[in-house]
Order: structure tokens, then sequence, then C-alpha cells
């Protein structure tokens, strides 16, 4: 079933992926982001990139700690 609140639903499994790339955005851990996930969540609204590093948009943190 997919959720039209949840903008990674229709990633699947895929979008487990994704919150691990949010949550390594959140916790400032560079290293471990995977630069290829960034297109598309910013495209999703739920990054933005500041002089070439990603930030959590309000979308973004909200999304990160869905339960």
């Amino acid at each position: 079933m997919q959720n039209d609140s949840d903008p990674l639903a229709q990633f699947g499994l895929d979008a487990i992926n994704f919150r691990w790339t949010l949550k390594d955005i959140a916790g400032k851990r560079a290293w471990m982001i995977n630069k290829n996930h960034l297109p598309k969540l910013t495209e999703l609204g739920l990054v933005e990139m500041r002089e070439g590093v990603p930030y959590l948009t309000i979308a973004g943190q909200l999304e990160t700690w869905r339960p």
C-alpha cells in the first residue's frame, strides 16, 4: 500500500536507503552520504544544497524521523 503523504513510498525497499542518506545528512556524516541519492532527494524537496553541502529541508527533517 502506497502512502501519498510519504514521498519515499514510491521507491519501495529503496526508501530505506534514502532514509539512511537523510539520517547521514542530519548527523553530518559527510563521508557516509550516498551522493547518488542527492539529486532525487533534492527533486523531492527533502534536501537542498548550500555551497556544495547537503542540508535537510523542513520536509526532509520530518521525513528523516518518520516512524
